[in-house]
């Protein structure tokens, strides 16, 4: 597949995650670097992918390093090597705390992460005693894709559709989900986190997200990060198609990332 096509394929890639998409971009460019590509055309690639997917914290980081080596492809190969290696390792850490700090019982997740969806696995091979309630995601469907992958790795798990993650809510010990960014407003996430949160936090339910430095975005919330999300139905009827939203800080319990598990203190990261 040419770079022209692989460019188009990330950019319309509404279902896989910040971490996944990330490493199809690096490679996206490193092979556009061999291909001795113009710099003014690896800038517009980088740039083209973070408007596709503005919530996406490491797909900015990604532009930034771009924009910054493009006119020194001999440093810039290596740079995308060591960003990419970075998140591989920081992404093995944040998995291993997690699956440290995960509790016994019933935990509910939204979307699909693959940081999350790999802890579980790992927690559970280590013998906790783990129920994972995904809900299906709409739109979208991501849940879906989790709750196939975890059951393949024998992790017991519950699939209900979104409306009934808040019935399950106050069942659960905690609310868990990766992060798309870690935006200076608060997690940027998939459209429904926010308002499970609100009842999480009245239910006294803990709200933690996963992921690693690179979702850290050092920029505010912006109406652009809503995203554009597949349409829930081909009818000629207006649709929302928000993807992402807001979740506050002070509605967050605590973050896990490659350092450690954070606790957040007056709703600062």
């Amino acid at each position: 597949m040419d770079w022209q096509a692989r460019l188009t394929k990330i950019c319309s890639d509404r279902k896989s995650g910040a971490a996944v998409l990330t490493r199809k971009a690096v490679r996206l460019l490193a092979q556009m670097v061999r291909q001795g590509v113009k710099p003014t055309k690896l800038v517009e690639a980088a740039q083209k992918i973070v408007d596709a997917h503005p919530a996406m914290a490491p797909l900015w980081h990604l532009s930034q390093l771009t924009s910054e080596f493009a006119q020194q492809p001999p440093k810039l190969l290596p740079s995308l090597k060591q960003f990419l290696a970075d998140l591989e390792t920081h992404t093995e850490a944040a998995i291993s705390h997690a699956a440290e700090w995960l509790p016994e019982g019933r935990i509910l997740t939204h979307s699909f992460s693959s940081l999350v969806s790999r802890a579980f696995v790992q927690a559970n091979r280590k013998g906790k005693k783990l129920e994972v309630v995904c809900t299906v995601s709409l739109p979208g469907g991501e849940g879906i894709a989790l709750a196939k992958s975890l059951a393949k790795s024998k992790v017991p798990v519950m699939l209900v559709a979104d409306l009934q993650a808040f019935s399950w809510l106050m069942r659960c010990k905690v609310f868990l989900v990766g992060a798309d960014a870690w935006c200076e407003d608060g997690l940027v996430h998939k459209v429904g986190t926010k308002h499970l949160a609100v009842v999480a936090k009245q239910a006294g339910v803990p709200v933690w997200s996963v992921g690693t430095s690179e979702k850290r975005l050092p920029l505010g919330w912006d109406e652009r990060m809503k995203g554009d999300a597949p349409p829930i139905s081909r009818l000629p009827i207006a649709q929302d198609r928000t993807l992402y939203d807001l979740t506050e800080w002070s509605l967050v319990t605590g973050i896990i990332d490659e350092n450690g598990v954070h606790r957040l203190e007056s709703g600062h990261v």
